[in-house]
């Protein structure tokens, strides 16, 4: 049996890695690391995006998004604020930065980030068995029919200029309507595929006027 195509237009592919700390299940944020890692997408284009919230750190705090493109940062920051996300970082101009990928190994993953300013470090440490997530038919959006490899870390890190962020990731129920388990706040999304949803689906071909 071929293998099934789906016949909706690609609208991103990338891996997406999230960081959540608090000092205590139901204390406050004390750092975010939301990072993009893009490799396809027609409205966006190429690169790396992270949004980076550390309230505590050195010089009244870091809130940035930092970006190896300007123009994907400030686009990037136009989707989630369109999307209804209200982090203060997403407000202020992209900052351009470096980034280094920590490969994925037996301890966890990671990035390292550099601007003009600040070296910032994230690292997912304890990562669970990663899992296979399919989101079709309105499983995660409704807009958007999306796949992902999904893992947990059960612990994680930020570093800003060498000094480690406090607190410690958490249980988020917020993921159990749409995985049906709750989630840890340091996760990753690789490999992840946002998909025009379609009413049916091709197998082995793609329909006439869907090419």
């Amino acid at each position: 049996m071929p293998a099934i195509i789906h016949p909706g237009a690609v609208i991103h592919c990338w891996d997406h890695l999230v960081i959540t700390l608090r000092d205590g299940p139901a204390g406050s944020e004390t750092g975010f690391v939301s990072l993009y890692a893009v490799t396809y997408s027609p409205s966006l284009g190429a690169g790396h995006v992270a949004i980076v919230e550390v309230p505590g750190a050195a010089g009244g705090g870091l809130m940035a998004t930092l970006t190896d493109d300007l123009g994907l940062g400030a686009r990037q920051q136009e989707r989630l604020i369109a999307m209804g996300d209200g982090r203060l970082a997403l407000r202020r101009p992209p900052v351009e930065a470096r980034f280094e990928r920590i490969p994925y190994g037996p301890d966890g993953f990671g990035f390292r980030l550099w601007t003009e300013e600040h070296a910032i470090e994230a690292h997912w440490d304890r990562t669970e068995p990663p899992f296979w997530v399919d989101g079709q038919n309105g499983g995660f959006h409704d807009l958007e029919d999306i796949w992902a490899v999904m893992v947990g870390a059960r612990a994680a890190r930020v570093l800003v200029d060498g000094v480690e962020v406090p607190g410690a990731p958490f249980e988020d129920e917020a993921w159990t309507p749409r995985l049906g388990r709750t989630l840890s706040s340091a996760h990753g999304a690789f490999a992840e595929v946002r998909v025009q949803p379609v009413s049916d689906r091709a197998t082995g071909s793609v329909p006439d006027g869907r090419r």
